[in-house]
């Protein structure tokens, strides 16, 4: 998870397919990057998700 927050697009479905793990943890994996501040919300919907990283 550590190479996600390079990612110019992190959504759920992106993380799994380049890292191999479910749905339902990538969204997790998601959630505490946001917490620590790596990632911003761009749109947020009940489908779908969408995040880029952070630029401070």
């Amino acid at each position: 998870l550590s190479e996600a927050p390079k990612y110019k697009l992190v959504t759920p479905s992106v993380l799994s397919e380049r890292l191999r793990i479910n749905a339902s943890l990538a969204k997790r994996g998601i959630k505490d990057l946001m917490a620590r501040g790596l990632v911003r919300e761009v749109s947020l919907h009940a489908s779908q998700q969408i995040f880029t990283r952070a630029t401070n």
